[in-house]
């Protein structure tokens, strides 16, 4: 892959994933505590999936916190080869496919719980929160103009 391309490439992965990782904050999607509204709370979830929702969402934060510390310690590694003398891409590029592949695990976990959400939930249910995910969710991720193609 050429190097101008392959820059790009991780560019947009880590761009995507981090619009991902902030819009489907699990924080957010499940309210920070009991008191606070959240979005699932417009699905009108039974006693049962609440408690069920409410242990898959730990098991995400402890998946969340694991890619979280392994991404700080890459960043670092990343900020100290940046200033290395010589530094150059071909240095550059295996953290920054470290970094890349631990943010695409992160997005695979994610889409996994939102997987799993969708399949505790009612046809109703998974109706709302279908138009959830597609109106508030991903609203960060920029998507073309009608027409325009995407670089080679």
């Amino acid at each position: 892959m050429r190097p101008q391309v392959k820059t790009t490439f991780l560019a947009s992965v880590l761009g995507l994933s981090l619009a991902l990782n902030v819009s489907l904050g699990i924080g957010y999607l499940l309210g920070a505590d009991a008191g606070q509204q959240c979005m699932l709370d417009k699905l009108q979830l039974d006693a049962k999936q609440r408690a069920y929702l409410s242990k898959m969402r730990r098991k995400m934060q402890e998946k969340r916190e694991t890619f979280w510390r392994r991404s700080a310690a890459i960043k670092a590694e990343l900020a100290e080869a940046i200033c290395a003398p010589g530094s150059g891409l071909a240095q550059l590029d295996p953290l920054l496919d470290r970094f890349a592949e631990n943010q695409a695990g992160m997005q695979r976990a994610v889409a996994a719980h939102l997987s799993d959400v969708n399949a505790m939930l009612r046809p109703g249910q998974q109706e709302a929160f279908r138009v959830l995910l597609r109106t508030e969710m991903f609203r960060g991720i920029r998507t073309l103009p009608a027409g325009a193609a995407e670089e080679p």
